[in-house]
């Protein structure tokens, strides 16, 4: 499997190879570039005159206080992008997952995912939920004000920024997944996460690096969702080749007494029903060859 940090730039060579997604994205492409071009503009006419001459009143260098200035409006004008790009994220972001994984013939995830509680969708703001999409973004945001000196430190200052930031933009783009087909309550996704920070940062850091990109963060914020969707996907056949692999190797006399959890423990608790694998391999047999499992992953910590 591809390391994490390569699924950002996949994402983009998919999305470009895969027309049937552009019409996912081509309205609130259109509402998010006009408003990345008007962020930008004003940004640079209001906020930019502004900020340099405030620290040129600090004693700060002419040619110091302009390319500091330059630095944090582009920081600027990129939150206010995310802030919008947050509120119209919710179903349109969803609606690119599900069509990714289907463009990656993953029909079958739908087919076997975990039937969750109306209430918990619900919660979440009927598909992606709005109060944890914002949860979500203010989380990024105070962690791209309070990283934003690191910018700063030329090259080493923003790849260390990029890498802080890129464990919660992770998170954010895999939620959807973690909870309406692995079954997962927010807290089992967010410490699933972090069990896995090593590979969320890896993937999150590219993809926060593409986003700080003017204007062409306005098409990386939807490609980075492909390239979340085609990690899960590489995931999700690693673990079936995996578990149809131990279920080979199962001697015959102990396969009722052995559980998937024993192969891929779960991260719920550990009273979660589990179903044995001699009844895991029934339903594998009947979902055909490559069949997925009940949560996703096969319960497998694996990033």
């Amino acid at each position: 499997m591809a390391p994490p940090s390569t699924y950002p730039i996949t994402g983009i060579i998919y999305f470009l190879a895969h027309p049937q997604l552009w019409v996912k994205v081509i309205c609130p492409f259109l509402l998010t570039l006009i408003f990345g071009i008007l962020s930008l503009v004003l940004s640079f006419v209001y906020l930019l005159p502004l900020q340099a001459n405030a620290l040129i009143e600090a004693n700060c260098p002419n040619w110091l206080a302009w390319v500091v200035s330059v630095i944090f409006t582009l920081l600027e004008s990129a939150i206010f992008d995310v802030i919008f790009f947050a509120i119209l994220i919710p179903f349109f972001q969803d609606a690119l997952f599900d069509a990714t994984l289907k463009a990656r013939g993953m029909s079958r995830m739908f087919e076997t995912r975990v039937q969750v509680n109306g209430m918990i969708l619900c919660c979440r703001g009927v598909s992606s939920g709005l109060a944890l999409a914002w949860f979500l973004v203010l989380a990024q945001i105070i962690v791209w004000i309070i990283t934003a000196p690191l910018h700063l430190i030329p090259v080493i200052g923003t790849i260390i920024a990029c890498y802080i930031n890129g464990w919660p933009a992770c998170w954010g783009q895999h939620i959807h997944y973690d909870i309406e087909f692995r079954g997962f309550s927010v807290s089992d996704s967010r410490r699933y996460a972090w069990q896995n920070r090593g590979g969320y940062c890896s993937f999150g850091v590219v993809a926060v690096a593409l986003e700080l990109v003017p204007l062409f963060n306005l098409l990386f914020m939807w490609t980075n969702v492909v390239g979340a969707a085609l990690w899960v996907a590489d995931k999700y056949e690693k673990n079936e080749r995996d578990i149809a692999k131990q279920l080979r190797n199962q001697p015959q006399g102990n396969s009722g007494n052995t559980s998937i959890a024993s192969i891929y423990p779960s991260v719920r608790s550990p009273s979660s029903f589990v179903p044995s694998v001699e009844s895991e391999h029934s339903r594998l047999i009947t979902h055909a060859s490559n069949p997925g499992l009940k949560d996703g992953y096969g319960s497998s910590n694996n990033a």
